[in-house]
């Protein structure tokens, strides 16, 4: 596919005519005042993504490249046909648009001709959003996140639309990651703006406030949100807010809904993105998930169960176990202290018996199996930086892994509230809870160690360059058949996102063996590098004593 400028948006007749259409639903002001029949629109996915046949590639390419090329552009040397070889090539190099600046220069075979045609940093972005992010398979029993049902409504919106709006902002945000396109950031918190202010809008319009289209835009926002954290590094209390805020924006809008408007797979799809939004803020904040209103419980528990939902259906019972535990081990000792302290444990001990029966449920292709294949890179690079204890595993794909880590972050949790109970107990020699101390230092250290084996799979031997960069990158293999197309693409977009979260609650555990937790922060270090973030500047300390980043795919 070829470029060829921002594709119209517009009805047929309206581009007939050669005026503006404003896109208008069910028909375009033009069409009504001219008591024309407005044919409708072409989905703006399919326009960007159009096919052209050879013809209108070449009158493309011949028209783009008059504009930028200008009027007065310098020649190649002559001797370049002649005395150069034919592995060579020249190429018109315009910085920053102006023909004034264009100067020749050669390209030998190797190195690779610049992008020249880069006037559409939007369009880019959103095809890149789609093709890294939301068009990857995934397992059926992985789908939990909202954007694998974005395609079918982004396709069906128009051009200024909350959503349309909200995509792009997204998608820029993303892009901006990137070394080379930091450019990309700033259009994409303008266009954020004007989705706010279009969302806003679409909610205090009856009939658009129930449409999923809506519920959509205001999950992207929440995610725009989530991705600029990462830049500003805000405390904890900012952050905090803003989940809060989304969230309860979110969950209200569902309210708002109804069942009625929740029986689709879309809107089913949504509804579940927003319930595990819910959930792990209510468990990062020890919010008591009880608290939930009552209809929007009844929602929840109406929702079709796979995998992924069945552990998220566990996980809610971790929000009333922090919830529980940020107030019992403050208590000053006394008998009725003591009485409190010993029911959290009771509860503790029961709420892991639960989640650790998830795995039961599975199916045996979930299971990941040890990697007999990882091609490193050369041995000046210590082997220790990608692998840990020369173990890797390897899984269906990206999201199960990402679905079984949340599992392992899960347990990790609850058996720290566990020991914590036994040490604020004074109990951890008493014949009843040694073992039961022993029991839960085992299943942490297996926690952690199963997850640091997934790294390998998740980052490669990728150590820096943006979301999109995946050439030379390798990852660990079973038989003759290396990583695939799909898996390389999610996880240099992906894979280290997916880890953040269980990194960070590995390292607040405190039983791990020598030298895994300065392991675990060497690879936050490496997922920081490739996704460009960084600590507020000033602060030498780690992000992680202040990093509470989980990106919701």
């Amino acid at each position: 596919m070829v470029y060829q400028g921002k594709p119209s948006a517009g009805c047929q007749n309206c581009r007939k005519r050669k005026i503006k259409c404003d896109e208008a639903v069910p028909a375009c002001s033009q069409c009504i005042n001219t008591k024309r029949q407005c044919p409708g629109y072409v989905p703006r996915f399919d326009l960007v993504l159009r096919d052209q046949t050879k013809a209108v590639r070449r009158k493309a390419q011949r028209k783009k490249q008059q504009q930028d090329e200008g009027p007065k552009l310098p020649s190649p040397p002559q001797s370049a046909s002649s005395e150069e070889p034919a592995s060579t090539t020249w190429a018109f190099v315009n910085p920053g648009g102006d023909p004034s600046r264009a100067i020749a220069k050669r390209y030998s075979s190797n190195e690779p001709v610049p992008r020249m045609f880069n006037d559409f940093p939007e369009q880019q972005a959103i095809c890149a959003f789609f093709l890294d992010f939301v068009l990857l398979p995934r397992h059926p029993d992985s789908n939990q996140g909202h954007l694998e049902h974005l395609l079918p409504l982004y396709a069906n919106t128009s051009a200024e639309s909350p959503l349309s709006l909200a995509t792009s902002s997204v998608a820029l945000m993303i892009s901006g990651g990137s070394p080379t396109r930091r450019n990309d950031q700033q259009l994409g918190r303008t266009i954020f703006g004007k989705a706010l202010q279009k969302t806003r809008a679409a909610i205090r319009n009856a009939a658009e406030s129930r449409k999923d289209e809506t519920l959509m835009a205001v999950l992207l926002l929440g995610l725009f949100e989530k991705i600029t954290t990462t830049a500003t590094a805000p405390s904890d209390v900012q952050r905090s807010n803003m989940a809060r805020t989304h969230n309860a924006g979110a969950a209200a809008l569902i309210m708002h809904r109804g069942p009625e408007n929740c029986k689709s797979s879309l809107s089913v799809g949504l509804l579940f993105s927003v319930r595990s939004q819910l959930v792990e803020h209510a468990i990062e904040e020890g919010t008591s998930f009880k608290r939930c209103p009552d209809g929007l419980s009844a929602m929840f528990k109406s929702l079709p169960q796979n995998a992924a939902a069945r552990l998220t259906s566990a996980a809610i019972n971790i929000a009333d176990l922090r919830s529980g535990a940020k107030s019992a081990l403050l208590l000053p000792r006394n008998s009725d202290s003591e009485k409190e302290v010993n029911a959290l444990l009771e509860y503790a001990i029961s709420v892991d018996l639960l989640v650790a029966a998830w795995p039961d449920s599975l199916a045996e292709e979930w299971m990941w199996n040890s990697a007999e294949h990882f091609e490193l890179p050369p041995a000046s690079v210590s082997r220790d930086a990608y692998i840990y204890k020369d173990r890797m595993d390897v899984y269906v794909d990206l999201w199960v892994e990402s679905i079984w880590n949340a599992y392992r972050s899960a347990r990790m949790k609850v058996v720290t509230i566990i020991l914590d109970c036994i040490a604020w107990l004074g109990k951890p020699f008493e014949p009843q809870w040694y073992w039961r101390d022993i029991y839960a230092k085992m299943i942490t250290q297996e926690m952690v160690d199963d997850m640091c084996a997934s790294v390998p799979y998740a980052l490669g031997t990728k150590t820096l360059g943006g979301p999109r960069d995946r050439k030379g990158v390798e990852y660990p293999y079973n038989g003759t058949q290396k990583a695939s197309e799909n898996h390389r693409r999610a996880a240099a977009a992906l894979g280290g996102w997916h880890l953040l979260e269980p990194m960070k609650t590995s390292l607040k555990t405190t039983c791990l063996r020598e030298g895994q937790k300065e392991w675990v922060k060497a690879q936050m270090a490496r997922i920081w590098r490739i996704y460009s973030l960084q600590a507020a500047e000033g602060n030498a300390d780690p992000m992680y004593d202040r990093y509470s980043f989980d990106f919701p795919f």
